[in-house]
Formats: structure tokens, sequence, C-alpha cells
């Protein structure tokens, strides 16, 4: 059984409606932290991607350094969830984000002592992906911890402006820091915004938050196998999963092409290639007040749905222009749907799962994440031998088509969801089902 314990936000506090979540302490906190952390992720892919292609001169090799950060996602996703229960959230997030700071100040250490091979960068990406593959389930599903079901989505805006604000600066900063003071000043800079990060994680409070007493499920495989067909049953998180799943595979791809983009099709250097970078952050600020205003009027699903399909569309005009200004143009269009993708994917999850299964929904999550790895290797396979515009052509088309095809068969999806709304787990429906034998049998 779960120990329900709601986190009642105070009604006295400064902050009034959406800012609403800003009053608990632990929240702002957390938020502080998530913005460093998505900071330094957007910069080190915009600067590590740029260094494979100096060293390289491959769009194939990019893309195999983004196949490497997504490729634990399919292993470590899978037991994610059960990981994140069994050692506490705050711990996960504490561990990883340690993790991520020792990593990135090892490759800052190679690049100063000119000892840096390709095959680090390899590794380096399959470490931070590992860390990141329970790091932001936990920091997703400690959310409703802190501020309780009911500011769930309210918290998920609130993290996702700090992410698109990361998104902006995040690769603008590392597209300038590669250009001011070259790649190896950039790693450093990353090292001390890891650990700047990390500082401000040990200011959570260690105090009890609601646990999950398990019934039958001695081994995470059997918990994950509970969250599987948890999630099979219901439709709003299936669609969910559904939709990350082709979003990760057929449409994200596209930025780890980016370099390519910049340096041979629109002729740009690390500079265009950091604003370039930040158009979608940019788009995604008018996607967050867009959502603001729809979401007690429109379904999540539909919010989701709709927002996904037309960043895949944005993303297939993006893929046949050779004008910076057009391209930025679209990038900055395709962050509305990011934005409405960002936020309702995790909102979705968060409140359509139980208390008792919310970890394990969103380690189902980071499996359709994980979906990623196999997109890159295929894009970059397809930029390799038909260029990059005709590969992520064919990507934005195919997932939109593929989106279109989620949204009509899953009409469960595209309903109405609130707080509170919540299916049986499998334990919950054995009882159930056991109960309405009992009272048949007594009639």
């Amino acid at each position: 059984m779960t120990e329900n314990v709601e986190r009642i936000v105070p009604a006295s506090g400064r902050f009034r409606g959406t800012l609403t979540p800003l009053n608990i302490h632990d929240f702002r906190l957390l938020i502080s932290s998530d913005f460093l952390w998505w900071a330094t992720r957007f910069m080190e892919m915009t600067v590590v991607g740029w260094l494979v292609l100096e060293l390289t001169n491959s769009a194939w090799q990019v893309t195999v350094i983004g196949f490497y950060r997504s490729a634990p996602f399919l292993i470590v996703g899978f037991f994610s969830g059960p990981l994140i229960d069994r050692f506490g959230r705050r711990k996960v997030i504490l561990w990883s984000q340690a993790a991520n700071l020792l990593i990135t100040a090892a490759i800052a250490l190679l690049l100063w002592l000119d000892r840096l091979a390709f095959w680090h960068l390899a590794v380096s990406a399959l470490l931070i992906g590992a860390a990141w593959s329970v790091d932001w389930p936990a920091r997703r599903s400690f959310v409703p911890d802190l501020v309780g079901k009911a500011r769930t989505i309210e918290a998920m805006l609130l993290e996702n402006l700090a992410q698109n604000i990361a998104r902006i600066i995040g690769p603008f900063l590392g597209g300038w820091l590669i250009a001011a003071i070259s790649v190896t000043g950039a790693y450093s800079v990353l090292a001390t915004i890891s650990a700047l990060a990390l500082v401000i994680l040990f200011g959570l409070s260690n105090r009890p938050i609601p646990r999950t007493h398990k019934l039958g499920a001695a081994s995470p495989w059997a918990d994950t196998v509970a969250g599987w067909r948890y999630v099979r049953r219901n439709q709003p998180i299936l669609g969910t999963l559904l939709i990350t799943t082709i979003m990760n595979f057929l449409v994200f791809p596209y930025m780890f092409l980016l370099p390519v983009f910049a340096r041979d099709v629109l002729d740009q250097g690390p500079t265009g290639l950091g604003i370039l970078g930040a158009g979608a952050g940019i788009g995604a600020f008018i996607g967050l007040l867009l959502i603001g205003r729809l979401r007690r009027l429109i379904n999540p699903g539909w919010i989701l749905g709709v927002g996904s399909l037309s960043q895949a569309l944005v993303i297939l005009i993006f893929s046949f222009s050779d004008n910076f200004s057009l391209s930025l143009l679209m990038l900055i269009l395709s962050g509305i749907g990011q934005a409405c993708f960002g936020t309702m994917q995790s909102a979705i999850m968060l409140l359509a799962a139980s208390d008792e299964m919310r970890s394990r929904a969103m380690g189902t999550l980071v499996l359709a994440i994980g979906a990623g790895p196999l997109g890159q290797l295929q894009i970059g396979g397809l930029a390799e031998f038909f260029g990059a515009p005709l590969a992520v052509a064919l990507h934005s088309s195919l997932g939109a088509l593929s989106m279109i095809g989620v949204m009509v068969g899953l009409p469960g999806f595209r309903g109405k969801l609130s707080a509170g709304d919540e299916i049986q787990t499998p334990e919950q429906q054995i009882r159930s089902d056991l109960g309405k034998q009992d009272r048949g049998f007594s009639r």
C-alpha cells in the first residue's frame, strides 16, 4: 500500500496562480538545480557535437556520440523506476548529479592535458546517459511529493520554463564559449556549473516522503513487469509513451545533426550553431504561455498530441531550408510544439499514475525515450549516404503520420484528465476482483 501524504501548498505564500508551487522551499531548490542541470546538458550537446565534427569531419560520428549518450536508456531505463523506489528519489538525484560532475570534470582534465581521444567522448556519453536514465525520472516523480498532485501541472509548467530558459542559454553559451575560450574552456565551465547544481541539491530537506510498500514484488524485474501491465491498461499513459517513442525515434534526432546543418547547409560557425540550438527554447516560451491559457480548456492529451504533431511538421519544413533566417524561424516555431510535448508528457504520467506506481510509470517513459539511440543511428546513416536534409525530412514526415495514428487509435488518450484520476495497480485489481467474487458467492 501507499502512504498517501499530500503536501499542501501554503495559501498565504507570496506566489499565486501558476507560480504557487514556488512557495515550497524544496521545490525552489529542485527547480534551481534543474535549471543548471538542463543548461549543462544543452551546452554539452552543443560543445561535444562541434568537437566531434572537428575531430572526425563526419555526420555519422556526430550521431554516434548521440547514440552513446542515449543507449543506456534501453537498459538502465528498464529498471530505473524500481531502483528509484528502492533507494529513494532524493538519494538517486544526488548520486546522479555527482556522477555528471565527475564525468564532465574528467573530460575537461583530458582536454587540458591534450590527451583526449574519441573513445573518451564515447565512454563519457555512455556514463552521462546512464546517470540521466535514473536522474530524470527521479526529478520528475519527486515533484508531486513536494507540491501535491493538485499543483502538478503548475509545477511542470515552471520546470519546463526553467528547462526552456536553459535551452536558450545552454546552446548559445556553448557556441560562444567555443569561439571565445575554446572547447577546453567550455568543458571547464560545464564542470563548474555541474558542481553548483550539486551544491544546491544538498539543501533539499532529508525528511520522509510518501513511500511505496510493495505487495508481492520480490525483485526489480517483478516491479518492472507490474509497471508495464499497469501502463498497458491506462490509455493516457500508453498514448504518452507511444508519442514519446515516436518523437525520440523520428523527430528529435534532428538535433544531433544541427552542427551539420549549421556548417554544411547554412554556412555558419560555432556562434551560428549556438543561435540555432537556442531557437527551440525561444519558441518554447510562446508555447508555455499558450499552455497556461489553454490547459483548463483543452484536454492534456490533445495538447500533447497536436503540439508534437506540429513540431514534426515544422521540422519537415526546416529540413528543406538553406536560408539561416528561415531555418531559425522554423526552429523557434518547433519550440512551441516542444513546450506542449515536454510539459504534458510528464504531467499526464504523474496525474494518471497512482502514487504507488508513479516512479515505475516514469521509468517506462525513460524506456520510451530509449528509442532515441536507434533513431540517431538511423538518421546518421541516412545523412551519411543521402545528406542531412533528406534524412531529417524522411524522419519528420514518418513521425507526423505515426502520431496521427496514435491519436486516432487511442480515444482514451484524448479524454479529460485531472489530478487524482488513477486506475488500480495490478495488486489492487487482484484484490478488487477477489472481493467481487466473494460478494458473488455470498448472494
